[in-house]
């Protein structure tokens, strides 16, 4: 199985929908109407890809969204542009809803490409592919959560803070005093939890972090004693890039 890691809209207007071969090049703002044939190239487990040259600039963050009534999309941005060879900088199955598939990150310096791929050997069929912008990340905001233990639920999404990895994270902030501990725990049934702990209240300079130590799965547990009293922070955070959904959080301070 291949591993992970919508709208036709650009400037608030419809985009025309391109035929994949009139155009190797696409960039944000740009969709493609392809089709994948018995005739195209095959990747090395023998399933179909069409290959397109990414045009734009280190920095910037996009969407790449494929789609397909006919397949299981799947879908690469490798680091250069040659998709038989490339190392892939990001891969997906099925995150934009169904069978089709969504990338989002953000653009280091260098080339790009993109591979309009099916998941299993020998698909074939009509898709479309689609190159957005996404808006520049935003500052945390962190939540106030008081001196008292607390249990509660939230939510990753687009619009939330992103890291330097480009995953999503929100953040909390709380009060202890000195000679205090905390045990914190993160879990989703959502997105692989990742937990990180930081020094004043805006996830600012981190002092530990933990992905699954909760136990079995994929959830996450933080305990720290704290040698000095004052204002800390978390980071409600997913391990890989571009997850999203509901997790629960919990902080009991003693």
């Amino acid at each position: 199985m291949k591993r992970f890691t919508g709208a036709l809209v650009a400037g608030g207007l419809l985009v025309a929908a391109l035929p994949a071969a009139a155009q190797s090049t696409i960039r944000p703002g740009d969709t493609v109407r392809g089709s994948l044939s018995a005739s195209d190239r095959t990747f090395d487990d023998g399933s179909h890809y069409d290959c397109f040259n990414l045009r734009a600039r280190a920095g910037e963050r996009i969407s790449v969204t494929l789609r397909s009534n006919d397949f299981d999309a799947y879908l690469s941005v490798l680091e250069a542009n040659n998709c038989p060879n490339s190392a892939a900088a990001e891969t997906d199955d099925d995150s934009a809803g169904g069978t089709d598939s969504r990338v989002q990150m953000t653009l280091g310096s260098g080339r790009y490409s993109i591979r309009a791929n099916s998941l299993s050997e020998g698909e074939t069929g009509d898709y479309t592919l689609a190159v957005e912008y996404l808006p520049a990340a935003r500052a945390p905001e962190a939540t106030y959560l008081g001196r008292a233990s607390t249990h509660r639920f939230g939510d990753l999404t687009y619009d939330d803070a992103m890291a330097a990895d480009d995953s999503f994270y929100d953040c909390y902030a709380f009060d202890v005093r000195s000679g205090q501990t905390a045990g914190i725990g993160l879990t989703s049934e959502d997105f692989d939890a990742y937990l990180s702990l930081h020094e004043g209240g805006s996830c600012g300079l981190e002092i530990e972090s933990d992905d699954d130590g909760l136990g079995d799965g994929t959830d996450a547990y933080i305990e720290h004693v704290f040698d000095r009293g004052g204002r800390y922070s978390i980071r409600a955070n997913s391990l890989n890039s571009g997850e999203t959904g509901h997790y629960g959080l919990v902080i009991e301070i003693q």
